[in-house]
């Protein structure tokens, strides 16, 4: 045990000195991180039992009221969620080649959640759930597509299975060659499981106390704007051109 921890430590360390771009920086992706569990919770536990980050429990339950309880109206409903994902994906491909403002795109799109978000705490209870839940799924798709890496490590900041999988093959193969590699790319998918385990928690709890207190649990959503006004400050005093440690 002792042995790992000293590798994982000089693993953390090496990473340390290297250099990487504001969109990949440890401290960035695990903020995203961070909103990405929270909105999963918030979309669950407020729109309608719907996933919004990652749209494999959405097939799941789509099939499971078409076949299991026969609603094939509630089954139809599940497709809006996926279709604004799919849209999110498409604008993430095309908008950065066409985006040649003064920001950059990484900076925009922080600036897009912001906004979004803002506005989706000011809706009230009688809106449709869909309503909400292809903002938040449109989003979801947008920051998985936008920030893909952290300190050069592919990873998902919306959902953990793939991070589970590259966690556990890390594990596996520490004793292997590119031992040091190996580690530090666990300690990075592993933080990231945490950071969004830890918002998911978050988001829970702060509904259930609003809930408690008789104050519409949608107003939580506010915490993501709180997150990514130094997300977005960060991003554009050290984006492209701007590295740092």
């Amino acid at each position: 045990m002792a042995e790992q921890l000293r590798f994982m430590k000089k693993a953390y360390s090496r990473a340390q000195r290297k250099r990487y771009p504001a969109h990949e920086q440890f401290r960035i992706c695990m903020a995203l991180a961070f909103i990405g569990g929270f909105l999963e919770a918030y979309t669950y536990l407020l729109k309608g039992n719907i996933f919004a980050n990652a749209q494999t429990g959405n097939f799941a339950l789509m099939a499971i009221h078409f076949a299991y309880y026969k609603e094939p109206a509630r089954a139809l409903y599940y497709i809006i969620p996926m279709c604004a994902y799919v849209l999110g994906i498409l604008l993430t491909v095309q908008m950065p080649k066409r985006f040649t403002g003064r920001i950059s795109w990484y900076t925009l799109f922080i600036i897009i959640q912001f906004t979004v978000f803002a506005a989706v705490g000011f809706l009230p209870e009688s809106v449709p759930h869909g309503f909400t839940t292809v903002l938040v799924s449109f989003l979801c798709a947008m920051q998985y597509n936008t920030f893909k890496t952290c300190r050069g490590v592919t990873m998902s900041t919306v959902f953990c299975t793939n991070n589970l999988r590259q966690f556990a093959i890390a594990a596996a193969r520490s004793r292997r060659e590119e031992k040091n590699a190996l580690m530090s790319r666990g300690i990075l998918y592993l933080a990231n499981i945490i950071f969004f385990v830890a918002g998911a928690a978050v988001s829970s709890l702060i509904i259930r106390l609003l809930s408690e207190r008789g104050v519409y649990g949608g107003y939580s959503i506010w915490l993501c704007c709180i997150i990514l006004v130094p997300v977005g400050l960060h991003m554009h005093f050290y984006g492209p051109g701007h590295e740092e440690d």
